[in-house]
Parts: C-alpha cells; sequence; structure tokens
C-alpha cells in the first residue's frame, strides 16, 4: 500500500534511537489518539517517539500526543538496546521493562517485565492465545532474512504464490519485492526465476539493510523507501528519517478536499477529546470531597466499581459514562487541575490549526490568564493582603501549616464544614479587609450550596491555632483547635463577585467579595445551576471555562448582576 511503513523503516527508525541506548525514556503521554515517549541522554538532544493510531511510527523534537502525562508504567526507564524484529513491523525498545511497538495485526503496544505483560493498548491474540495484563508475552513468528539458519530455497520452492508475492509473504519484503523485480529488470515471471537469481537476490536484500542502516527516507509522493526506488523515474525527495517519516505521512493523506476532510475529523476527535477531558475535570470539582474520600479511602474501595493499579498508583471508575482515572498521589483539585490543563493544551493546539485562509476573527478576544495556587481558593483583599482558602481536608491542614505566619490571621466559618482561611498580613488591616476575608470564609463553606444567608464567621491570630487537641479529644484531618478568644464578623451574606485581580503583575481570575474586585465582573449568588453559569461568566470576561470552574464556591449558582466597569 503506499505510503506504508515497512520493516525497513522500523530497521533506520530503530537505528535513530539506538543512539539513546545507555539513556532514559523520561517520560510518556497518552491520548485516545496516540502514545509519546520521551527519550533522553546526556549530550544528546532529546527526541519523541510516536505511535500514532496504532498505524504510524515516527520521531520529532516536540511532543505530538497532548494526552495524560506518565500514563504508562515507564517513566525514567533505562534504555538498554533498540531493535526492530526480522522483517516484521515490529519495534522492540529493551530495558528493565521491555517495550514491543507492533504495527501489524491492527497495531498495538505492550509493556514486559520478566516474561510478563504489565500493559498493553488493547488485548492481543497470538496462536489462539489471549495476550493482556498478567499473562505471558509471546513474540510474534518472523522471518530472519539474515539468520544463516533462513533456508531461502525451501521458503520459495513451495510457495504457490506469483513471484512477487511469494518475495512480499514468504521473504517479509513486502513494498520491497516489487523494487528488487524492478532492479533485476523484472525478470521474475515464476519462482522459478527467483531460484535461479538467488545470489542477485541477496545482494538486493544486503543493499536495503544498509539503506535503512545508513538513515535516510527516499521520498515519491506518497511512497517512501530506504534506497533510492528502482521502479520511479522522477527524482526524489531526500531526508533523515527523523524529518523523512513525519515528511512522508503528511504526503499519505490526500491533496485538496480530501486533506481538509482528514483535517477536519481529526479536529473533530480533538473537541471531543478536549470535551472529555473537561467533563472529567467539571466532575471531580463537582465532587471535591467525595474523590478526596475515595482517593484515601483506596484499596477500601469497592473493587466492583473502582479499579486499582498499584503500579501506576491510579483508581478507575466508570461515572455518567465517563471513565475517570485519579492519580492516587494527588488531591482532587490536583487531579481536576491535571484533566483542565490536558483540555487546555488541545484547546490551545486547535487554536493554531486554519484549515481554510479566511477565519472570522472571535468578536471577544479571549484573555490570556494563568493560575496561582491551583490548590486553594484566593483573593487579595482591599488593603492589599492575600487571603488563601482550603479547599478540602487535605490543603486545610497545608494552607495552614505553609501560610499561616506569627503576623497573619486565621478565619473559620462557624458552620460544619467550612474551609480554613489565612490572611497574610502585608499591609495594614482594616476593617473593610477583615469583611471581606469574613465573607470569603463564609462564601466558600458549605453555607454556600446550603444557602444560609446572614452567617458568622471568627477570626484569630497565629498563636491561637494548635493541631494539638486536650488529653481524650479527637482531631479529625483538616481541622485545627482554635484557644483563647475569638473575634466574631456577623451577618455576613452569600454574594461574590468573579472578576480579575493582579497578583505579581498578572491578571488571575478570582471569585471574592464584591468589594474587592474592580472592573468587568459577574455578581453570582447560590442558585440551581453551574454548567450554563460558568458558560455565562466565561463569555462575559473573556476567559477560558477552566479558569472559572476552580475559583467558583461549592455547589450551584445563579449571576445577578453583569457589570461592565
Amino acid at each position: 500500500m503506499p505510503g506504508s511503513i515497512s520493516f525497513a523503516e522500523i530497521m533506520s527508525l530503530a537505528g535513530y534511537l539506538s543512539r539513546y541506548e545507555g539513556g532514559f525514556i523520561e517520560k510518556n503521554y497518552l491520548s485516545d489518539e496516540g502514545i509519546s515517549l520521551k527519550f533522553r541522554k546526556s549530550g544528546l538532544e532529546s527526541s519523541y517517539l510516536h505511535f500514532m493510531e496504532n498505524k504510524y511510527l515516527f520521531v520529532s523534537q516536540e511532543n505530538q500526543v497532548e494526552g495524560r502525562k506518565n500514563a504508562l508504567p515507564i517513566e525514567n526507564l533505562p534504555v538498554n538496546k533498540v531493535r526492530q524484529l526480522g522483517t516484521d513491523r515490529v519495534l522492540i525498545v529493551e530495558g528493565p521493562r521491555t517495550i514491543v511497538i507492533e504495527l501489524m495485526g491492527g497495531g498495538n503496544i505492550f509493556i514486559i517485565q520478566d516474561g510478563l505483560i504489565v500493559y498493553s493498548r488493547k488485548p492481543g491474540k497470538r496462536g489462539g492465545n489471549t495476550l493482556k495484563v498478567g499473562e505471558k508475552y509471546e513474540y510474534p513468528q518472523y522471518i530472519d532474512l539474515r539468520s544463516e539458519g533462513f533456508d531461502f530455497e525451501g521458503a520459495i520452492r513451495t510457495s504457490s504464490s506469483d513471484p512477487i508475492r511469494t518475495l512480499a509473504v514468504r521473504l517479509g519484503l513486502s513494498k520491497y519485492a516489487n523494487e528488487i523485480d524492478c532492479a533485476l529488470g523484472h525478470r521474475f515471471r515464476s519462482n522459478s526465476d527467483i531460484l535461479a537469481s538467488m545470489g542477485e537476490l541477496k545482494e538486493k536484500i544486503s543493499e536495503i539493510y544498509s539503506g535503512a542502516k545508513e538513515g535516510k527516507l527516499y521520498i515519491y509522493g506518497d511512497e517512501f523507501y530506504v534506497w533510492r526506488s528502482f521502479c520511479r523515474s522522477e527524482e526524489p525527495e531526500v531526508l533523515g528519517i527523523e524529518d523523512g517519516l513525519i515528511k512522508a505521512l503528511r504526503n499519505n493523506v490526500p491533496e485538496g478536499t480530501g486533506k481538509i476532510e482528514a483535517m477536519k475529523r481529526n479536529m473533530e476527535k480533538m473537541t471531543i477529546e478536549m470535551e472529555r477531558l473537561r467533563n472529567i475535570g467539571e466532575f471531580i470539582m463537582e465532587h471535591l470531597e467525595e474523590i478526596d474520600r475515595l482517593i484515601r479511602k483506596g484499596k477500601g474501595a469497592d473493587p466492583e466499581k473502582y479499579k486499582i493499579d498499584y503500579e501506576k498508583g491510579t483508581i478507575s471508575f466508570v461515572e455518567s459514562g465517563m471513565n475517570i482515572e485519579l492519580d492516587m498521589n494527588k488531591t482532587a483539585g490536583e487531579n481536576a487541575n491535571d484533566y483542565f490543563g490536558m483540555s487546555k493544551r488541545i484547546k490551545d493546539k486547535l487554536s493554531r490549526v486554519r484549515i481554510e485562509p479566511a477565519v472570522e476573527e472571535k468578536k471577544v478576544e479571549m484573555k490570556r490568564v494563568k493560575r496561582v495556587f491551583t490548590n486553594y481558593r484566593w483573593f487579595i483583599t482591599s488593603d492589599g493582603n492575600l487571603t488563601i482558602a482550603g479547599k478540602d481536608a487535605e490543603t486545610n491542614d497545608s494552607v495552614v501549616k505553609k501560610y499561616l505566619g506569627d503576623k497573619d490571621i486565621y478565619f473559620h466559618a462557624d458552620i460544619h464544614g467550612a474551609p480554613s482561611v489565612v490572611m497574610k498580613v502585608t499591609n495594614p488591616v482594616t476593617e473593610e479587609g477583615i469583611g471581606e476575608a469574613a465573607s470569603f470564609a463564609w462564601c466558600m463553606s458549605k453555607a454556600w450550596n446550603s444557602k444560609f444567608e446572614n452567617g458568622s464567621v471568627y477570626y484569630v491570630t497565629r498563636s491561637q491555632v494548635s493541631k494539638t487537641p486536650e488529653s481524650g479529644e479527637y482531631l479529625a484531618r483538616g481541622a485545627w483547635i482554635i484557644r483563647g478568644k475569638k473575634n466574631y464578623v456577623t451577618h455576613v451574606n452569600l454574594e461574590l463577585a468573579v472578576g480579575f485581580q493582579k497578583y505579581e503583575n498578572r491578571d488571575y481570575v478570582v471569585a471574592a467579595p464584591i468589594s474587592s474586585v474592580h472592573g468587568r465582573r459577574v455578581i453570582i449568588i447560590p442558585g440551581e445551576e453551574k454548567e450554563s453559569v460558568v458558560k455565562e461568566i466565561s463569555d462575559f470576561l473573556g476567559v477560558e471555562k477552566e479558569y472559572i470552574y476552580p475559583v467558583l464556591p461549592p455547589g450551584t449558582c445563579s449571576v445577578r448582576e453583569r457589570v461592565v466597569s
């Protein structure tokens, strides 16, 4: 088939990657469209090996897969040897764990340790046996033309096929069967003709291996070879294997409408993946406490619903039609951030694609903003003091341990299910600032979803906050002991502004007390929606939705007012 990758190109690719023997695979990326492995070695520029759509192999200097990072159990895997398997389309990366990439049979990737499969892209079949995780891996039966024991004459004599098919299948030469016939003047009219030219046949096979070792690709439109074609008369484009495979595979996409349609299909797939990742992130944000409990519970979770991979450190389950995988070494909020980040990278990639020359610009230019304090909610008071709140039991502990200094103030809503809030005092504290921090603490508690108005919030100094309970008392995770007199702010209402604040000269999206947010902003109150409200805020502020979800209070809300300035 024109444009297909044969054993010779894979052999050449293996030769290119062999420079990383003694190095390691630093990272890997996994998505529905493919897998990317980052090869590193001291003194060399890194390269990414890409296995796309289970049928394309190529390398590049940049990652081409916008997917989950280090999803495969090969992070920092030493590379001992890279090789290709006979005349089969198989690439092998040997190390403490061996990676086998198969392009035949619909394509697959296996990771093997001590002969057993620890990962496979999908279950495979070999000789009636199923290749799956936990089972022994069986290498495919392959033809090794360089082996002294290979019986050339026996393979040819026992073939009932035409000579070109005999070369292609019995010797595994695939597209080079026709090339050799052209090179020898189309003399192969029968298998007997092949036997009569055995010496010359072996010379040409040696030339294929030499061409693969040389590491060049000769490109003729949608066809490509490791040598100068004997069947084509036009001059080829000659590139190194690393650049040539990318060029050749691009050429294999039909020109004109077909190419545009292929790009559109790819963009549709990317859009679906982007939405899937964002939806998972949103689901996690809406169920932070439950997800954190699940992560902490770990192996105690229902094995019928939750699958734990201790090697990868993940817990997986299906919810609302979504396949969700969580990193058990991260909090729920950090997992959500990972999903939002992957979704955003795909969106950025899509934004750089231009299918047609004339593309109407968006009416509202989307602001490019960043996120900071990603594990917490935060804002800046009117008197200029950074105020940070935990999101769950773990971050309620860490916000105090990391940020509460001797001069700082601790706030807590007088209700069960409230975050620890720390005001970093760098400017003189005003009554307005105290009121804003108290309002923030109340709105970020369960009071928001319960719609409890007129709440009360207390605040104390650092010296009054402790992790040491009285004898016989039990202190839950995320909780703190408060000793001494508490100062109260009462009649706190449930309302916030979502807009922009500057921190270290950068714009960030925050949900904060109304008096602390200026310029374009949206006033929110408790309500019954989330998705539609997030979209409304996103459109009004001109930022992506993934920047809105993490800053909102727990639960649903509604828009009370939109303020232009």
